[in-house]
């Protein structure tokens, strides 16, 4: 009876210890597809800004013709490298465009980010082919998601570049002056009390 029980609790400690880098591994996978999904909107929503700040200004669009396929009997780790492979040239794709719609090159910054996403990807693809339950692995995919959070931040920071600048209005002075004409304070009609 005591070596079952001893038995029990060393399946029981085998178990949990091995259930907590798997459910760690999904908690990092849906925070990787988390953040996908967002670049893939903020990407979307960016190209439809450009459309219509430079409606009619045509510029070329660089594809990329050999798009990743995904693996026979694919896992959830295997898709997102493909979505992130497909997301990852739409926004280089994307930020050459602005690069000829505002006549210059981007910050360094925004490509260091791209680069630095293209590098995670690739590196979370080569850990794919390893064994998953190691932890190194999981610390890979933590960085796809933070890389992924710092494309979505160069977009932005791109699309910001690469909008026009707001014409400042000048300000009338004349409806200060008749303002100040109708009300001698602008505390008038209230009563304060110490």
């Amino acid at each position: 009876m005591m070596h079952f029980k001893i038995y029990l609790v060393s399946v029981h400690r085998t178990q949990s210890t091995s259930r907590g880098p798997v459910i760690q591994l999904y908690f990092f996978l849906d925070e990787c597809y988390e953040q996908w999904r967002c670049l893939e909107k903020e990407r979307k929503r960016t190209e439809v800004i450009l459309t219509k700040t430079f409606a009619g200004k045509r510029t070329t669009a660089v594809t990329n013709t050999t798009q990743p396929k995904t693996p026979p009997n694919p896992t959830r780790v295997d898709h997102l490298i493909v979505r992130q492979l497909r997301e990852q040239a739409k926004v280089a794709s994307l930020l050459d465009r602005m690069e000829c719609l505002c006549n210059s090159p981007l910050h360094m910054n925004i490509h260091t980010a791209l680069n630095r996403h293209h590098m995670a990807i690739c590196i979370t693809q080569s850990r794919r082919k390893e064994e998953i339950a190691n932890m190194s692995k999981q610390q890979e995919q933590r960085d796809l998601a933070a890389t992924t959070r710092k494309v979505r931040t160069a977009l932005w920071c791109a699309l910001q570049n690469t909008l026009p600048k707001p014409v400042k209005r000048q300000v009338h002075h004349v409806e200060e002056a008749t303002c100040s004409e109708r009300c001698s304070s602008p505390f008038e009609g209230y009563s304060f009390k110490l």
